[in-house]
C-alpha cells in the first residue's frame, strides 16, 4: 500500500501537531498582516460555535433523555442517576490528585504575555448575540427530556394517544435538532479545527508564549495517563471485590475494545468490542446490550479526569489561584450534568465545557484556545479510559438492577 502525505487525510491530532510545529519553528516568519487575519478567522469561528452552542447543548441533552424508549421509569432514573455521580466523582478525583501532586511537577512557569511585542490585533471582529445561555440551555434539555420521556411512557401506559402524539413531535424535533447539529460538528466545525485552533496558536507564539507552554505540559500528559490508569485499576478491584483473578478476568475482557479505541479515538467505533468485554464481565448480555449503547457517550470519566487535571495545571501555569472546594464542587456538578450534552466527535468533551471553565476557573480567551488544541492532542488516553469506565460501569450497574430485580423489558 502506498503511503500518503495528504493533508486531508491525516488525522486531527497530527495535523494539530504539524501546526503547532510549524508555527513554533516559522512563527517568526509570519507577517503580521497573515497573524491578524487567521487569527480573525478564529476568532469569528469561536464567535460562531459559542452562537450555535446552546442549540447543540439542548439538542444532545433532550435527545440523549428520550432516546431511553424502554423500561421502566425507575430503570432510567438508576441509569441516569449513577452516570452523573460517576462523572462528579470523577472531576472530584482529578481535582484532588492535582491538589496532593500537581504543585510538585515543574509546570509553575508564567506563561503572560510578553510585555515588548504588540498585542495582535484580529484584522475584524465578529459579535452574535447569544439567543439563550448555555446553563438555559442545559437545564432547558434537561427539563424537556424529562418531561416528555414522562409523557410517552404516561401516554404508552394508559393509551392517551394525545400525550403520545405530542412527545413523538417533540422527539422529532429534538432529533431534527440534534441531526443539524451533528452535522455541523462533523461536516462545517470539526474539519475546520485546525484552522480555529491555527489563529490562537499564531497569537500565542506572536505573544512568546507557545514554547513554554508546549515545554511546560509535557509532564501533564503523563501524570494524566498515569491518573486516569490509577483510577480505573481501583474501579475494576471495587467490581471484583478486591479478588486478583476476577479483577484480572474483567480487564483482559476489557483490554481489545481499549485498544480500539485508543488506536480510532472513538467509543463509538469500539462500541462492539466494549459490549463484547460487558457481556462477558456481567454474565448478562441483554443487560449488557442496554447499557453500553445507552452509556457510550455521557458516561466519560476520562473527560472528567483530563479536563480536570488539565484546567488546574493551567491555573498553576497562568499563575491563577485554585477554586474553593465550593466553587470546585459547583464547577464538577455542571460538568457532570454536560456530559449528558457532550458530542460524540473529536473535542467534543470539552466544546460544551469551555463555557464552565470560564465561568468557575477563570479562563481567558488564551487559555480555551490552547486547551483545546491539548485536549485533542490527549484524546487517544482518553478515549480509552472513558471505554474502560463504562466497561466496570456496566458491571456496577448490573448488580445493581439484579438485586433490584429490575430487568430491560
Amino acid at each position: 500500500m502506498a503511503f500518503s502525505l495528504n493533508p486531508l487525510r491525516l488525522k486531527l491530532p497530527v495535523k494539530l501537531i504539524l501546526i503547532i510545529a510549524g508555527v513554533l519553528l516559522f512563527g517568526n516568519y509570519i507577517s503580521l498582516g497573515i497573524k491578524e487575519f487567521v487569527y480573525a478567522i478564529s476568532l469569528s469561528l469561536k464567535s460562531i460555535l459559542e452562537f450555535l452552542l446552546p442549540f447543540i447543548i439542548f439538542s444532545y441533552l433532550s435527545s440523549c433523555i428520550l432516546s431511553f424508549k424502554k423500561g421502566v421509569l425507575t430503570f432510567v432514573v438508576i441509569l441516569l442517576s449513577s452516570v452523573f455521580i460517576s462523572n462528579f466523582i470523577a472531576t472530584l478525583a482529578g481535582y484532588g490528585s492535582c491538589l496532593v501532586l500537581l504543585d510538585k511537577i515543574n509546570t509553575a512557569t508564567n506563561v503572560a504575555p510578553s510585555t515588548t511585542c504588540e498585542v495582535l490585533v484580529p484584522s475584524w471582529t465578529l459579535n452574535l448575540k447569544k439567543v439563550m445561555s448555555n446553563d438555559y440551555a442545559l437545564y432547558a434539555g434537561l427539563a424537556c427530556g424529562l418531561v416528555f420521556s414522562f409523557m410517552r411512557s404516561i401516554g404508552t401506559a394508559r393509551g392517551i394517544k394525545s400525550m403520545i402524539t405530542i412527545s413523538k413531535k417533540f422527539e422529532d424535533f429534538a432529533d431534527m435538532l440534534k441531526r443539524a447539529s451533528t452535522f455541523f460538528l462533523i461536516r462545517i466545525f470539526i474539519p475546520l479545527v485546525p484552522l480555529f485552533i491555527l489563529g490562537f496558536i499564531v497569537n500565542l507564539k506572536h505573544e512568546e508564549t507557545l514554547g513554554q507552554i508546549i515545554t511546560s505540559y509535557a509532564p501533564i500528559f503523563i501524570f494524566t495517563v498515569t491518573i486516569q490508569i490509577l483510577y480505573c485499576s481501583l474501579l475494576f478491584a471495587l467490581a471484583a471485590k478486591f479478588k486478583f483473578n476476577r479483577w484480572y478476568t474483567y480487564i483482559r475482557n476489557a483490554v481489545p475494545a481499549v485498544i480500539a479505541g485508543f488506536s480510532t479515538m472513538s467509543s463509538a467505533a469500539a462500541m462492539p468490542l466494549t459490549l463484547l468485554g460487558a457481556e462477558r464481565n456481567t454474565e448478562n448480555p441483554n443487560m449488557a446490550r442496554v447499557l453500553i449503547p445507552a452509556t457510550v457517550n455521557i458516561h466519560m470519566i476520562g473527560n472528567a479526569i483530563t479536563i480536570s487535571i488539565m484546567a488546574m495545571s493551567f491555573l498553576l501555569t497562568f499563575g491563577i489561584a485554585y477554586p474553593s472546594f465550593q466553587t470546585y464542587v459547583l464547577f464538577g456538578a455542571s460538568f457532570a450534568l454536560s456530559q449528558f450534552a457532550v458530542a460524540a466527535v473529536p473535542g467534543g468533551g470539552l466544546f460544551v465545557m469551555l463555557p464552565l471553565l470560564q465561568q468557575y476557573m477563570g479562563f481567558t480567551a488564551e487559555m480555551t484556545s490552547i486547551i483545546t488544541a491539548l485536549y485533542i492532542l490527549f484524546d487517544a488516553p482518553l478515549t480509552a479510559s472513558n471505554i474502560m469506565g463504562n466497561s466496570v460501569f456496566a458491571i456496577f450497574l448490573n448488580k445493581v438492577f439484579a438485586k433490584l430485580k429490575i430487568g430491560t423489558d
